[in-house]
């Protein structure tokens, strides 16, 4: 291990792997992991069990506080990011600093004929 300089270790950025995932149908699922990386001393760590996964598109996908992601759309078509945070205040998250890392899912349909209105 390296020596610390007597500060407590702390988070400097999060990492989303992979970098996205796309569904090809319903159910599909996909599982992201959330690597921390600290300083004092310097390490990468998993944290996925230690952050608030979130989905920022409705009626494409849902996701578990493991980071199990799963589509809820049958037709392929739909896009948004996963957000993995970590805050420094959970029991009251606008009162301290976010540190948050993301990635990409989309359905196979995403940007095709099949999805124009």
């Amino acid at each position: 291990m390296v020596p610390s300089c007597g500060n407590d270790q702390q988070l400097t950025s999060i990492e989303v792997r992979p970098s996205g995932f796309v569904f090809e149908g319903l159910g599909a699922q996909g599982q992201f992991t959330a690597i921390g990386t600290y300083i004092h001393p310097p390490q990468t760590k998993d944290i996925t069990t230690q952050v608030v996964w979130t989905i920022d598109v409705k009626n494409l996908a849902t996701i578990t506080q493991t980071g199990l992601v799963t589509s809820t759309r049958s037709d392929g078509c739909g896009s948004g990011n996963v957000t993995a945070s970590h805050y420094s205040n959970p029991s009251n998250p606008t009162s301290g600093a976010v540190i948050a890392g993301s990635a990409t899912v989309k359905g196979v349909n995403d940007g095709t004929s099949k999805c124009q209105p």
